[in-house]
């Protein structure tokens, strides 16, 4: 069974990446869950609370999720089309990344939530670098840069187009941006 901690974060999590960080209330979350506003600030005391719950929690589950795809089977180029699919699936489920939805709004976030975010943010590009090196080990991706500057430039390439696509051509004109990029690294 699923706890009211978890809920929250569930809710919260969803209006963050459907409706952005400053649109999402305590008031969005305490109807969606079907709690008073009071039981939320018990678990979250402010919203600031609430965020580092989620990054946190995004840290966590996508790090994971990121780092499957790292240590599965496959060149470089596959994996970096499997690290596309799990924003191409937000997207077609129209939500945003989460990281990319709290970004864009951090200049109202508090010094300890920026941190998290750096955190997560340097967390990802980390697992990413990894598949850049694997590709240049095997000599399946060709780049310029290191191999940590070519995960960030993917990272901010895969939040960027999840961005516009959302707003212009949806889902299938983000996996052709995509895609121009990975077979621009193939050799």
């Amino acid at each position: 069974m699923i706890n009211t901690r978890t809920k929250i974060l569930d809710v919260a999590e969803d209006l963050v990446q459907r409706v952005g960080l400053n649109a999402m209330s305590y008031k969005d979350i305490s109807e969606a869950v079907g709690i008073r506003k009071a039981s939320i600030h018990h678990h979250f005391p402010k919203k600031e609370n609430l965020i580092d719950g989620l990054l946190e929690r995004c840290a966590i589950s996508y790090g994971d999720k990121y780092q499957r795809i790292v240590d599965g089977n496959g060149k470089a180029p596959d994996k970096l089309r499997n690290l596309t699919a799990v924003f191409a699936e937000g997207l077609n489920n129209k939500k945003l990344c989460l990281v990319g939805s709290i970004s864009a709004d951090k200049n109202t976030l508090q010094d300890a939530s920026c941190h998290i975010l750096q955190g997560t943010i340097e967390n990802t590009v980390s697992i990413f670098s990894s598949v850049f090196k694997q590709g240049r080990q095997e000599q399946s991706l060709t780049y310029t840069g290191t191999d940590e500057e070519t995960a960030f430039a993917f990272f901010s390439l895969l939040l960027g187009a999840q961005i516009v696509a959302r707003s212009h051509g949806g889902f299938q004109l983000f996996k052709q941006a995509v895609e121009v990029v990975i077979s621009g690294f193939e050799r």
